[in-house]
């Protein structure tokens, strides 16, 4: 709820714009339209509704909608600070980084296809890898730029905090690198790959804890 009053109280700066005025009516009329839905359906309409109102009035036009069927792609990876290094070699260190985790996952089963994500409109959603389902619930902030994983009971109810931007293909999602790997661990021993793929986790750890590592997702189609 105080999410909710934190995002009307921002729309109403815009008051003065004539597109905002009439976008806010609109918002105000699905409210009262969908007054006898469940709270949660409602609150999760609102917050669509308000989003899309922000990113048209400030022309944010790489905000990612993640509802739907997303599949991995390949991983992502990026310095944690961009003082680490200068931009053109902070570059090459990520390529090349990219590079080894790719392989190092590709090795353990984790390919482009090989796993899915599915993000539910109640803020629900399901990660799929060989057959086996991890479900969870997901938000994101209010101008989407960061995304958050909750899991379930199968992973021990690990909770993971990311950056969430667009790509050519689809999007990305960066974690903290020793957290994307906790969960890389913890589903591969869920499905039984755990003994194979100790060794390569542990130097990955050691070698990247200062990135962020993570996901470029292409949404399935329709």
């Amino acid at each position: 709820m105080k999410k909710l009053i934190s995002i009307f109280a921002c729309i109403s700066l815009f008051a003065g714009a004539a597109s905002a005025q009439s976008a806010l009516g609109s918002i105000l009329s699905s409210v009262a339209a969908a007054s006898g839905n469940d709270k949660t359906n409602t609150a999760s309409s609102v917050l669509n509704s308000l989003s899309s109102v922000i990113y048209s009035y400030t022309g944010n036009t790489t905000a990612v909608s993640l509802p739907g069927t997303w599949s991995y792609y390949k991983p992502a990876m990026t310095l944690k600070s961009s003082s680490v290094l200068g931009n053109v070699a902070g570059a090459a260190v990520s390529e090349s980084a990219e590079a080894k985790v790719s392989s190092y996952l590709s090795k353990v089963g984790i390919t482009s296809g090989s796993m899915t994500f599915t993000f539910n409109e109640d803020l629900t959603f399901t990660c799929t890898f060989k057959g086996l389902p991890f479900g969870g619930t997901w938000s994101t902030s209010d101008d989407a730029s960061k995304v958050q994983l909750k899991f379930g009971k199968t992973l021990s109810y690990l909770s993971m905090t990311g950056t969430l931007a667009s790509t050519a293909n689809g999007c990305q999602m960066l974690f903290d690198g020793k957290k994307f790997l906790t969960f890389v661990k913890m589903v591969l021993s869920a499905v039984g790959k755990a003994g194979t793929t100790a060794s390569a986790i542990s130097s990955l750890s050691g070698n990247y804890s200062d990135m962020q590592i993570g996901f470029e997702l292409k949404k399935a189609k329709k």
